[in-house]
């Protein structure tokens, strides 16, 4: 590995191995210049490319293809995504995985084939900036053991727990349950009355927790932001927001309540105040970025999000757009009125006083972030990771969340909130929840517009979800293809085993020594194929997407044979002793 830096200072490296046999190189720059100002490192090497069909990166989305070396590469920060990247092979095991221990600061990781040597040429650039010592230090893991990828990547994950020092927030148990989300089903035409009324009826259906989404603060509906930046309450809209939060918690609900964190609108009182200490304006949605590496900015946001659990009585807050924390070529030098000169330590300063302070008021405080900030360091300080916006999108929820579950360790992932067409059917509602199976699915569905048997399908899935948490949220994901979106993904203990399919005529391959095996149709395929090894006596339980019992038999399975399933519907294989 070739390390260069930018300046002229001492560079020391440490190779060690760690007992599972990965590598990690450590970087120390020594004696740094006083002044030394956009101090970067770059690292390079390259490996033989054998075996490799695609690479993974937290924000890869649906593209999981190699790219040459001449690319851009991947960029992360504090608030956008995480440095490391996984090179896979087309069996799903892990040919590279490389990750860095600077999570705060901007890394750029660029792994692409050089083409003319058939080598994949690595190249990670860590932009340091200014430092506030003489030293700066930093590791890199290598990671070429032959397991599987989903394995390497959630073990570079406990790499930064453990050895970087990112220990994530706890997660209350509530983080991980079913949550009522007002966003699609209302956007910003609420009012206390309706939301109460939802509540109930959310209630009713099985929900225990309801995000309020943005609205509350404004009596505007252009869905822009320019009202933002004082988060005062719409008195037309709620006349007494810790009544009115009572009420709902009367009713055994807990309460979430949204915020745009960077943003101040042109529209607010605040303006007057921030106007000039901001990092950029977006004109079309008529507000500031607020420059927090002011310390009475982050002050100010800071007790915006303590008084309003404190007098508002909430459990919890969605924390959003914080990945708008970033410089632009417009955002000003730093000047001796700022006490950081990163704009992303500023942000870890605003998110580590605000999460200290609020956990004094609620220990078991819900914090929500979402896509694209969703990273080792975020995760300090957010124990509920959400899908981006993907609405009506099964696919983008399915491969969000399975990306999120891959790297975000104990942290609760949550589904972008499910919604559909007043007209859907429930078989085809059905597959949206599917899609989210392996996280904690978020709804956005207005109630009173369901029928009964669409929410006897939603009751369904609700119970599924809560009766086997433990397995479906816990245990490791194995996430088959990733280079085909995750068409087969499963989860397992030492009895039973839950396996999701999301293309049809996929052969299932059963372990039958498994006291029970799930599979949950994911298709509007009425069959399911599965193999099994020698001839094995089971009971087979077939149920539709509501949960009602279709078929029950006892069968000899060997080889590959085709079981009937409904469409979004399971089927439950009891392993039996042969008579």
């Amino acid at each position: 590995m070739k390390i260069q830096c930018n300046i002229d200072t001492e560079i020391k490296t440490l190779s060690r191995v760690l007992s599972d046999g990965r590598k990690v190189e450590n970087i120390r720059l020594n004696h740094i210049p006083a002044g030394a100002k956009e101090i970067v490192i770059t690292a390079e090497w390259d490996f033989p490319i054998v075996d490799i069909a695609g690479k993974w990166h937290p924000a890869c989305r649906f593209d999981r293809a190699l790219k040459a070396d001449w690319a851009h590469g991947e960029q992360s920060m504090s608030a956008v995504s995480a440095p490391i990247q996984t090179l896979f092979s087309a069996g799903g095991k892990n040919r590279a995985t490389v990750a860095v221990s600077e999570t705060l600061k901007p890394v750029n990781m660029n792994l692409g084939v050089h083409e003319e040597e058939g080598t994949m040429k690595c190249k990670v650039d860590i932009y340091v900036g200014e430092t506030e010592g003489d030293t700066y230090e930093a590791d890199i893991l290598e990671d070429y053991r032959d397991v599987r990828y989903e394995q390497s990547i959630r073990e570079a994950g406990l790499w930064w727990e453990n050895e970087c020092g990112l220990k994530p927030l706890e997660v209350p148990e509530d983080a991980r349950d079913p949550m009522y989300s007002f966003w699609y089903s209302y956007h910003q035409d609420i009012c206390e009355t309706e939301i109460e009324k939802e509540c109930g009826r959310a209630k009713e259906l099985g929900f225990r927790t309801v995000i309020v989404d943005d609205g509350w603060q404004t009596d505007d509906t252009n869905r822009g932001y320019a009202f933002c930046g004082d988060w005062k309450v719409a008195e037309k809209k709620i006349k007494d927001m810790r009544a009115h939060v009572e009420r709902v918690h009367q009713m055994g609900m807990k309460y979430l309540l949204w915020f745009s964190v960077p943003y101040v609108g042109m529209k607010s009182q605040m303006w007057k105040l921030f106007h000039d200490k901001l990092i950029g304006v977006d004109e079309e949605q008529q507000t500031g970025i607020l420059d927090i590496r002011y310390p009475e900015v982050r002050t100010y946001l800071k007790n915006i999000y303590v008084k309003a659990v404190s007098e508002w009585g909430l459990d919890g807050l969605k924390l959003d757009f914080i990945d708008e924390f970033y410089e632009r070529k417009t955002t000003p030098s730093p000047n001796e009125n700022m006490d950081c000169v990163c704009l992303q330590i500023a942000l870890d300063k605003l998110l580590s006083e605000t999460i200290e302070e609020l956990r004094i008021i609620r220990e078991d405080i819900l914090i929500e972030f979402r896509q694209r900030y969703i990273g080792p360091s975020i995760r300090r300080y957010g124990n509920m990771l959400r899908v981006t916006d993907c609405p009506e999108s099964g696919l983008s929820n399915r491969v969000y969340s399975i990306d999120l579950r891959l790297l975000s360790g104990r942290t609760a992932v949550h589904s972008d909130p499910i919604v559909w067409n007043k007209n859907e059917t429930p078989e085809t509602a059905a597959l949206q929840i599917i899609e989210s199976l392996f996280a904690t699915m978020q709804f956005s569905v207005k109630i009173d517009e369901m029928g009964d048997r669409m929410k006897k399908m939603v009751r369904h899935y609700m119970g599924f979800m809560r009766e086997h948490r433990g397995l479906l949220q816990d245990a490791p994901v194995c996430a088959k293809e990733p280079q085909n979106l995750y068409p087969e993904v499963s989860v397992e203990n030492e009895k039973e085993k839950i396996i999701a399919l999301y293309s049809a005529d996929r052969i299932v391959r059963l372990d039958i020594r498994k006291e029970r095996t799930i599979i949950v149709n994911g298709t509007q395929a009425n069959e399911i194929y599965v193999k099994a090894e020698g001839k094995n006596v089971v009971k087979i339980i077939q149920t539709d997407c509501c949960g009602q019992v279709v078929k029950e038999e006892s069968r000899v399975l060997s080889g590959i044979q085709s079981l009937d399933c409904t469409m979004s519907g399971q089927i439950e294989i009891r392993k039996q002793e042969e008579k």
